[in-house]
Parts: structure tokens; C-alpha cells; sequence
């Protein structure tokens, strides 16, 4: 199920990103995924080579254009040095992407998908999540469920 819905925001993106012409609300876009994600790569103290994969393949899975690749890069380090404001980069999101649609669930999806790519979500890992789901308007009992369902995955 989780690679269907990485499959999906893949697909939207690459239609987002891929023309290589970046409109203000695609360059929000792509900053906020991009830094949450490195954000929560770094949540633990080290990013895995899971993490990086997941990330690697996901940038190129989304078929991004030089400059929104440099623009996801930047804003995946600046999100791993901590140098972005989880509430603000949420707000801006939900400035372009309202709660309740796609691309709000998409994100979730893609943030729950990294930080279950190594098998494991540490504690410093759910404590992220436990922001990212309030911020973006979800309960506490998604996340749990989840998180059930992630530990319940076979490894490998």
C-alpha cells in the first residue's frame, strides 16, 4: 500500500516539476517536502542509507528539472541542519495546499513512508511525526495506527 501512495505523490510531482518552469507555489512545494523531509532524515542524529535511498530515488523518481533539483537539495540540507522552522514551513504549506486535500495527504504519506524506511521509527522520529500530524490537521490516532502497522511490517 505505502509504495501505491509513494508511486502517487511521485506522479504529481514529476507533473508539478518537471516542465523545469517553477511557479511560486511549486518553489513552496518543493522547499517544504524537500525540507521536512531532511528535517526528518536527521531526526535521530544520523541519516541511514535507507533514508538516503528513499530519498535519492525519490528525486529522481519525480523526474525534476536541474533547477527544482537544486532547489529540493538545498531546502533537503537546510531541513537536515535544522535551519528551517517546522510550524512556519507547515504554514506555508497549508498556504498553497489547504487541509484535507491530495497534496496535504500526500506529504503525510511521504514523511510516515521515510521515516519507516529502516525498519524502524526511533523516538526523536515520532516526536516529528507527532507535530507533523497535529500541523497538518490529523489525530493522534492516525499516527498510532501507523505506527502499529509499520511494526507489524516484515523487515528486508
Amino acid at each position: 500500500m505505502a509504495s501505491g501512495l509513494l508511486k502517487d505523490l511521485k506522479l504529481a510531482m514529476r507533473e508539478i516539476f518537471s516542465s523545469g518552469k517553477i511557479d511560486d507555489d511549486q518553489m513552496v512545494s518543493l522547499q517544504v517536502v524537500f525540507g521536512l523531509l531532511g528535517y526528518l532524515a536527521r531526526a535521530d542524529s544520523i541519516v541511514t542509507d535507507d533514508e538516503a535511498a528513499f530519498l535519492n530515488n525519490l528525486m529522481d523518481d519525480m523526474d525534476l528539472s536541474l533547477s527544482a533539483r537544486k532547489i529540493a537539495l538545498d531546502s533537503m540540507n537546510r531541513g537536515k541542519a535544522r535551519q528551517i522552522d517546522i510550524a512556519v514551513e507547515l504554514e506555508r504549506f497549508l498556504s498553497v495546499h489547504p487541509a484535507g486535500s491530495p497534496e496535504v495527504g500526500k506529504l503525510y504519506e511521504t514523511l510516515l513512508d521515510l521515516a519507516g524506511s529502516d525498519g524502524r521509527v526511533r523516538p526523536r522520529e515520532k516526536e516529528f511525526l507527532q507535530q507533523i500530524t497535529a500541523g497538518l490537521g490529523f489525530t493522534p490516532d492516525i499516527l498510532d495506527s501507523r505506527l502499529e502497522a509499520m511494526a507489524r511490517r516484515p523487515i528486508g
